[in-house]
């Protein structure tokens, strides 16, 4: 139920930007291998197949952003993984993520924008992170001091952690979503587990496709491999773009019918066990209504 309602919620909104003329803009990340080749060997009825060399020693990650119009002009980034130099390096991360946004996609969008992208770790550092039942008890101190909420000294653990869950923010806010937000656009995550409605996801196939084909013996050197990437990207054209858009909107108009079909069956499923007891939707309203009156900082 929470992924439907999620998805729904998606659903809604983008729905509505497009309704409104708002420019969408999908991004993500993907990699590329010196081996991403077809898969190929031969055979007689007499031996087994024998399969080419699957080991990868040079592998390369991608990042770029991508709409109607194509790919965004200045925004594709492309640099080898692992390695410990260079302005990018590594493997992707938030750091590597942040940079790429603000040194290589916001001077490149012309007007405000709608930025599609999901929910990996990097995308989703929390701002003003509650602590756990598991921290310490400094670190939960520290977040109701650096929040102005009261507490005595003496206070035990659990009672720390009980002013905690009732004060923590209803809403989680992501350090991404607030810089995308800084620099004039709008945050729109994916519901999890729904990679296919990233239309950017159509584009890394094709790219891959690509390189599968310039690539017979599946071991390019990693100057190939990158010279292959850079021209599978150029291969991919706004019209490409447009189908790509065009495919993900037909998945988007499937789900919105499977949703409320979801919901009838959901709720004949609850009607058949017994259904929910009024009264306990009540009480449930009321002390949500009394805890949000209480979850206001005590000020100074």
């Amino acid at each position: 139920p929470d992924i439907i309602y999620w998805r729904s919620k998606y659903l809604r909104s983008i729905k509505s930007y497009r309704e409104k003329g708002r420019n969408i803009i999908y991004i993500d990340e993907s990699w590329m291998d010196n081996n991403l080749t077809f898969g190929k060997c031969w055979q007689s009825d007499d031996i087994h197949g024998v399969t080419t060399n699957t080991s990868s020693s040079n592998r390369l990650i991608l990042v770029n952003a991508g709409s109607k119009d194509g790919f965004i002009p200045g925004a594709s980034l492309i640099f080898r993984a692992g390695l410990a130099t260079g302005d990018y390096h590594g493997q992707m991360n938030g750091v590597n993520f942040e940079k790429w946004m603000v040194e290589k996609l916001f001077p490149n969008i012309s007007h405000p924008s709608v930025i599609v992208l999901d929910n990996a770790p990097y995308h989703s550092v929390q701002e003003n992170k509650p602590p756990s039942k598991y921290a310490v008890k400094e670190e939960m101190r520290k977040w109701l001091q650096d929040n102005k909420i009261k507490f005595s000294a003496d206070k035990k653990k659990d009672e720390l952690f009980d002013l905690i869950q009732r004060f923590k923010p209803q809403e989680k806010t992501y350090h991404i979503d607030k810089l995308i937000s800084m620099h004039g656009h709008i945050a729109l995550r994916l519901p999890p587990y729904m990679c296919e409605l990233n239309a950017i996801e159509l584009a890394w196939a094709a790219i891959k496709r690509y390189v599968r084909e310039h690539n017979v013996t599946g071991d390019l050197s990693l100057t190939r491999l990158q010279q292959e990437t850079e021209n599978a990207v150029i291969s991919i054209t706004p019209a490409d773009w447009e189908g790509y858009i065009s495919h993900v909107k037909k998945l988007e108009d499937e789900f919105r019918q499977k949703d409320g079909l979801m919901e009838d069956i959901m709720d004949s499923l609850i009607i058949s066990a017994g259904g929910i007891d009024s009264s306990d939707e009540d009480n449930s309203s009321e002390e949500s209504h009394s805890d949000s009156e209480l979850t206001h900082p005590l000020s100074d």
